[in-house]
């Protein structure tokens, strides 16, 4: 009888430990079967697009299935095995760039809720070595078709502030779950006390990665601003927001390091400022730097919750979609509606993938707590 007992525990144990971290990777994959799948059946330019795109995407389904199975039939998942379906990934998504030749194609955008998947789950080293094949890859492309340096940047940095954020945020939760795990529950007697605690501890833990998506997106204005300004005046007329918004930053940043966090309305308000510093760089003729509305939804999701993150996720869509159909050249379905479900679905993605593994770490915290 101990001993049955015994098993079923660790079966337990095994289980719940091993889909806490892969479940987050098994959806990221999932979501780019079901989204690349239905882009890749749209208007494909060729045969060979066609059958390629189909091919690697039901390969990656038909793995996902094998690796999501483990943990539901209480087998353990080789951690290798969830590196080499990242990897995986990341090599399917930049075929997919190597057939349309450019390193801005469409399949770019699924960059993001991959990177999003492994910086969360994967150790360092891991992250590190995947990113890097993946920035590799980018600069490899967009210097042998000639990308716009700037393009170029901005590609590359945002794909390393993704990685940055989720291991930084890895970090802050696994520091936070180990002091929790030093305190009774009998500290928090009443659940409505508990609830309010990790509610203010989100805010005060998760802060800092909001505020380094808000460095890499002021370092982009700024490398902007100081290469594209026509004259001084222009610069300067540029740099005076900017460098309001840096104080606002080094202010945010200090008082978390000083244990003086800012309050969540604070951090709403300042990641508002950050989808309008962005917004201002999309119109402003640099349509290519959307791609900073990821690493800020997908910091945004980790410090709020579910209900928060998707409904900021969907005022930075609706602002994205306004602008990309109403400002010229706007959309003319030519294939560039395709490209706007794109980026729409990987943002929303990214958010999700977020906030599920915020969600995963509250319950998480909850079972240390009883």
């Amino acid at each position: 009888m101990n001993i049955a007992m015994t098993r079923t525990e660790t079966h337990a144990v095994d289980r719940s430990d091993a889909y806490r971290g892969t479940s987050v990777v098994i959806a990221a994959r999932w979501l780019l079967v079901a989204a690349g799948l239905a882009f890749v059946l749209y208007r494909p330019q060729s045969t060979m697009e066609l059958s390629t795109g189909v091919v690697s995407i039901l390969a990656i389904a038909v793995s996902n299935f094998w690796l999501q199975m483990r943990p539901l039939r209480n087998q353990s998942v080789v951690p290798l095995w969830a590196w080499c379906a990242s990897a995986a990934d990341l090599l399917v998504i930049s075929g997919l760039l190597f057939m349309q030749g450019d390193a801005s194609g469409k399949a770019f955008a699924f960059y993001y809720p991959a990177v999003v998947a492994y910086s969360l789950v994967f150790p360092g080293y891991v992250n590190g070595l995947l990113t890097g094949g993946a920035l590799f890859f980018i600069s490899w492309l967009s210097l042998s078709v000639g990308s716009g340096d700037m393009i170029f940047v901005a590609r590359v940095m945002t794909l390393a502030a993704m990685a940055f954020i989720g291991w930084r945020y890895q970090r802050v939760e696994t520091v936070r779950l180990a002091r929790r795990s030093e305190l009774s529950a009998e500290r928090f007697a009443f659940l409505g006390e508990s609830g309010q605690l990790e509610a203010q501890e989100d805010i005060y833990h998760g802060q800092i990665v909001c505020a380094a998506a808000r460095w890499f997106a002021i370092s982009a204005a700024l490398c902007l601003t100081l290469v594209q300004a026509g004259s001084v005046s222009s610069m300067q007329r540029s740099l005076i927001p900017l460098i309001l918004v840096i104080a606002a930053n080094f202010y945010l940043h200090a008082r978390y390091m000083m244990g003086l966090p800012a309050n969540a309305r604070l951090l709403q308000l300042a990641s508002a400022v950050d989808v309008a510093l962005i917004t201002v760089m999309v119109i402003g003729g640099n349509p290519e730097y959307f791609i900073f509305y990821y690493p800020v939804v997908f910091a945004f999701a980790l410090v709020f919750a579910r209900r928060a993150s998707l409904l900021f996720t969907f005022a930075v869509a609706a602002v994205y979609g306004a602008i990309f159909t109403l400002i010229v050249p706007g959309i003319h379905w030519n294939g560039d509606e395709e490209t706007l479900a794109i980026r729409l679905v990987t943002l929303f993605a990214t958010a999700i993938l977020g906030a599920m593994y915020w969600r995963i770490q509250r319950t998480q915290v909850t079972s240390e707590l009883q």
